[in-house]
């Protein structure tokens, strides 16, 4: 597919400076830019790099430039960029109907344009909107219910009951619905606490490869619109994250947490059981908060425990003194020590 840099503009809205009929046959990186290539530069120290590659059009914030060579200026560069990617390379269509190696429970009900791929299982009374894409070796359990134009890549498993909303994606190897970890001690033994809730997707919500979200123990865990969750996450039982929240990779959220609106969670965040954070919260990487911990709207913390990202700063940064100050006191001690010789002399 080739475009000119006016019809990439007119897609992005951007502003065209130098010449827009230029032909644009794809988008690299710096790395790999030749003649014909967008590439994107975002800082100053990009789109020097840009202006010394082989690129023919760079896309770039207002007020960059000059260039030597086509320039598309917008004021939010990720967002046309993305759009730019689309352009060049638009989602595969998966053809509709059923591979003859599905299995296919009774009282399944089928949306129309429905691709299901080799080796799915579709447990009884599922429920499948119309476009729904579901991968090869996907597990969907009983009384299941996925709405429209949601995709679910290969080996992902529903577990029963687990509702999907609409234009959901789900990478591979997810996990919803699995029992939530919830057992009862009696003397030496765990006694299993049943897990009979479920797990709910609203729509527009991304979950990353090898995500696990757990069924609630009674009642509803609950992922709200538009979340995003990157790969290998664990939210547990009767979880709810409210709509907007991103969820970098790795982190870890206890039973019955709460997590507000808008709320940004970095890798490796761990969060424990009957915490609450309120909406635009900003919880970063490798922070861990303690049971029952409360966050109002608007908090930004870091560290573990998590406290407060300008009093975690100075601490870190007081920890970096340390070592210096162990000198200085073992110094000051061999001093005290001299100078109490001296003076029983």
């Amino acid at each position: 597919m080739v475009y000119t840099v006016d019809e990439i503009a007119r897609l992005v809205q951007g502003e065209v400076i130098g010449d827009g009929a230029v032909p644009i046959r794809g988008v690299t990186s710096i790395e790999e830019a030749r003649e014909g290539s967008l590439i994107l530069a975002e800082t100053p120290a990009y789109f020097t790099r840009a202006e010394a590659s082989s690129a023919s059009c760079i896309l770039a914030r207002q007020g960059a430039g000059p260039s030597r060579k086509s320039l598309i200026l917008t004021g939010n560069t990720r967002v046309a960029f993305a759009r730019v990617l689309r352009l060049y390379h638009p989602p595969k269509e998966a053809p509709a109907g059923a591979h003859p190696s599905a299995a296919i429970g009774e009282g399944v009900e089928l949306g129309g344009q429905v691709a299901i791929g080799p080796f799915v299982t579709i447990g009884q009374r599922a429920r499948i909107g119309d476009r729904v894409v579901i991968g090869p070796s996907c597990v969907i359990g009983d009384g299941c219910e996925i709405e429209e134009d949601t995709l679910l890549h290969s080996r992902v498993t529903l577990y029963d009951g687990t509702r999907v909303g609409k234009r959901v994606i789900i990478h591979a190897g997810a996990v919803v619905g699995s029992d939530g970890f919830g057992f009862a001690p009696d003397g030496g033994e765990q006694v299993k606490i049943p897990q009979v809730g479920i797990v709910v997707i609203e729509d527009d919500v991304e979950i990353g490869a090898n995500v696990c979200i757990d069924r609630a123990t009674l009642g509803r865990t609950l992922i709200g619109r538009g979340v995003k969750i990157d790969n290998l996450v664990q939210i547990g039982h009767n979880v709810t994250v409210g709509e907007g929240s991103m969820l970098s990779a790795q982190v870890g959220i206890g039973g019955s947490a709460t997590v507000g609106k808008r709320c940004t969670l970095g890798g490796q965040v761990g969060i424990a059981d009957h915490v609450t954070l309120g909406d635009r919260v900003i919880v970063g990487a490798q922070s861990g908060l303690a049971p029952g911990k409360q966050l109002r709207e608007g908090e930004i913390v870091w560290g573990s425990p998590a406290r407060p990202i300008q009093k975690s700063k100075k601490q870190f940064a007081a920890m970096a003194r340390v070592p210096g100050l162990l000198e200085e006191v073992a110094a000051l001690r061999r001093r005290v020590a001299d100078l109490e010789t001296r003076s029983a002399r």
